[in-house]
């Protein structure tokens, strides 16, 4: 853990109503005032804290970010065409889990928790047990509760929901609803998550306000705006490297900046950044000045994104969720079965998923065979026959060339010891082997 991210964790910490200042976080944490100061600047972007005049920056409750994949019970009851037996004050909270009734009740201990939501049909006796664990219900099969039931449910200010479907088909339809909510999901944007309190230098700053501006960051690149905030340049520590003091910023900024736009998906601005060598992407709306974007911001974006259900359902691993290694102490070799899913309208394997599994394979290999990080740079495919659905295949990936900055790697697909497709991929080495 950074020191920023260790500073964040310990003001998350601090008791509501606490006060939080750049001195108190330095000496606490022994870092320094700068790092302190970003780091609260960034908790007050978050909303852990809250500056208020003439008091000062006061440790707040934020309010909690929502999951794509929450739903309150509300939603959940208009999603399972429910009545609403009680609680119609709570309807507004979101389960912390969904838990189906099909156990015996000593069974159930390890999955109740508060705030969860049971479905379940005319068990009066889980029904009980449940709203004494502070789970709210939802009842299937238009089955009324009993007034023992409600009269729980109302003392423990939990919901009860009535649906007039059968259990299977209220989950499906729970399901489909946060399946939908997936894949309406928006691509991140640049503007989620540049850093917007931009620190810069301006077109009359010499190398020495770009050291005293380091020294109070803790950063070494800077824009350069003009007095309307137009962006002219960049500087780095390698710009000012070996200049005298007073030597004007201008005159050794770099005028060709990575210029992105608030729109961009980080997805495609990720990908340049690690392809042409960018740590830093300037923001600029017009030509000025709106933000900044490290990959370090990057990397922690995708973090935040695999926490969520649906990352990793890719087109790359779905197609390769059914591949298994094979023991080969020569290449790297993966095999699995051409399902249905893989096909194209003939029933023949689909050209497109075999090159994936090819190139896929490559990867792979490169990264666990041969402990290189590559991207793949081309992927030729020079024969290829037609592979019926229901067929076991092969795939090899095997080292041919590694020259300073370019790899080749030879993949074949064999059926039966038979080669049934052949491609050469070439990838791009990245700049240091994998370890470990």
């Amino acid at each position: 853990m950074t020191k920023h991210q260790q500073i964040l964790t310990f003001i998350k910490r601090l008791a509501i109503g606490s006060k939080v200042s750049v001195r108190f976080i330095a000496k606490e944490l022994d870092v320094s005032e700068g790092t302190a100061y970003r780091a609260i600047k960034e908790a007050e972007a978050k909303g852990f804290v809250r500056s208020i005049p003439k008091v000062g920056t006061i440790r707040i409750e934020g309010v909690k970010e929502r999951q794509i994949e929450d739903l309150t019970l509300r939603e959940v009851s208009q999603i399972a065409e429910g009545v609403v037996i009680c609680g119609f004050d709570y309807l507004d909270r979101s389960p912390n889990k969904f838990l189906i009734a099909a156990m015996e009740i000593d069974s159930m201990d390890r999955f109740l928790e508060d705030g969860a939501l049971c479905i379940v049909g005319n068990r009066q006796d889980v029904q009980m047990y449940v709203l004494k664990h502070n789970a709210s219900l939802l009842i299937t099969g238009g089955l009324e509760p009993d007034e023992e039931v409600v009269a729980l449910a109302r003392q423990n200010q939990l919901v009860i929901i009535q649906s007039p479907y059968d259990t299977f088909s209220v989950t499906t339809m729970i399901n489909r609803a946060l399946y939908d909510r997936l894949i309406q999901k928006e691509l991140i944007l640049v503007e989620d998550i540049m850093v917007k309190d931009v620190s810069y230098l301006t077109v009359d700053a010499t190398v020495d306000d770009w050291r005293k501006l380091s020294q109070t960051t803790d950063h070494s690149r800077f824009p350069v705006v003009d007095n309307d905030m137009m962006l002219t340049g960049i500087v780095s520590a390698l710009d000012v490297a070996g200049a005298d003091v007073k030597t004007r910023i201008v005159d050794v900024m770099s005028t060709n900046p990575f210029l992105v736009g608030r729109d961009d998906p980080v997805t495609h601005i990720s990908r340049i950044m690690v392809w042409e060598g960018w740590e830093i992407a300037v923001v600029a709306d017009q030509g000025k000045l709106i933000g900044i974007l490290s990959l370090q911001d990057v990397i922690e974006a995708y973090q935040q994104v695999q926490k969520q259900p649906q990352f990793g359902e890719t087109v790359d691993n779905l197609v390769l969720s059914g591949f298994r290694y094979v023991d080969d102490a020569e290449h790297l070799t993966i095999e699995g079965e051409i399902t249905n899913a893989m096909v194209n309208d003939y029933g023949s394997a689909s050209c497109g998923v075999i090159v994936t599994v090819m190139n896929m394979a490559g990867y792979i290999g490169l990264r666990k065979k041969y402990r290189l990080d590559a991207i793949t740079e081309n992927f030729t495919l020079y024969q290829l026959q037609p592979i019926a659905v229901g067929t076991e295949i092969k795939v090899t990936a095997k080292l041919l060339l590694v020259a300073k900055r370019h790899c080749n790697i030879e993949v074949e697909v064999t059926v039966k010891d038979a080669v049934v497709a052949k491609g050469l991929m070439t990838a791009r080495i990245g700049d240091k082997k994998l370890v470990g």
